[in-house]
């Protein structure tokens, strides 16, 4: 493989996400640079397959797929994390000290003209983070290679950005779980085994006092879809709320609190349903911060005994810290 070859290659990938070009193959949308692209990347996996490492293309593999996952487990803008978590990033070694803003404690007291009263205090309160560190180790086989050519980097770097970033969801949402553990009355409610409206209005009610801005619900599909039968409920429901319910099988709202569905059926790759099941959460804000920490770092080793390649993703390491209980909220299924 020439270095002018090795050149190209990475004048490419500076240029595409191999994800979104691969979407766009799927959905018959190339264009002339796609095109391009996938001739050479096509040409540089097949060679790997037929006669593997060369001395000039080291590490192209690995530097392919960080380009793609990194930018996009790395910075989650778009996630419904970033409605729940102030979302960041640090370097690998730095110190950090989570200062949640304080709770108003200042106190009022009946006073006379001249004289004094108590003093009281705001104390902020420091946390300490919980830290997470994930790695994903895996293999591409030579005779995948030759078969699939570049489509099989691209499905191995969408599995690998799927892996990291549920696995992330999940441990952020058992985080709040976590946490709520320790509350009661409205802010944890028993509903039994059957969903209530009586717990879901006390819930949305707790939701609107707390909330600052857009609070929501949110849980596994199979409970949010079915908020909208519950006993009684359908007569609350205005004829353009039941034609929206026939139309996509669930409701936007209930009792002025947003809901948000996650999907019952997708599982992280361990098995896990993405938040915890027999639960639906209420968040009314802001409740803490969640930080990636350092760079993703990516090795591959090029086994030609075995005919394969040895990919190996760390650096995935996340903290995150809850300091604002009181902007949340559950219900939980027995």
């Amino acid at each position: 493989m020439s270095k002018l070859f090795n050149t190209e290659i990475a004048s490419a990938m500076q240029e595409k996400n191999i994800i979104e070009l691969s979407q766009r193959h799927k959905n018959n949308q190339l264009d002339s640079s796609d095109k391009e692209m996938i001739e050479v990347l096509d040409v540089f996996a097949k060679e790997i397959g037929t006669s593997g490492k060369t001395s000039e293309n080291t590490t192209l593999i690995s530097e392919l797929v960080k380009r793609t996952v990194e930018p996009l487990v790395f910075q989650p803008d778009t996630s419904i994390l970033s409605n729940i978590f102030n979302m960041g990033s640090i370097g690998e070694f730095d110190e950090t000290v989570y200062t949640g803003l304080p709770k108003n404690t200042i106190k009022a007291y009946d006073a006379v003209r001249g004289g004094n009263v108590p003093k009281s205090y705001v104390d902020p309160s420091i946390f300490q983070p919980v830290k997470h560190k994930l790695q994903v180790e895996t293999e591409l086989n030579y005779s995948d290679l030759r078969r699939n050519g570049w489509k099989s980097i691209a499905k191995m770097t969408e599995f690998t950005r799927e892996a990291f970033e549920q696995e992330m969801f999940n441990r952020l949402f058992a985080g709040v779980d976590a946490a709520l553990d320790s509350l009661t009355g409205e802010q944890n409610i028993d509903t039994g085994s059957t969903l209530t409206q009586t717990s879901t209005e006390t819930l949305a009610r707790y939701l609107r006092d707390m909330s600052e801005g857009n609070p929501f619900m949110i849980g596994l599909s199979k409970y949010i879809d079915g908020m909208a039968r519950m006993s009684g409920y359908e007569t609350y429901l205005s004829n353009d709320l039941k034609d929206e319910l026939n139309r996509v099988g669930r409701l936007a709202m209930f009792d002025g609190v947003r809901l948000s569905s996650v999907p019952t059926a997708k599982k992280t790759t361990k098995g896990n349903t993405l938040i915890p099941d027999k639960r639906i959460f209420g968040i009314a804000g802001i409740i803490g911060d969640a930080q990636m920490r350092g760079e993703m770092r990516l090795y591959e080793t090029y086994d030609n005994n075995a005919e394969k390649v040895d990919l190996k993703f760390t650096g995935y390491d996340f903290e995150y810290t809850i300091y604002y209980l009181d902007k949340l909220s559950r219900i939980t299924f027995s």
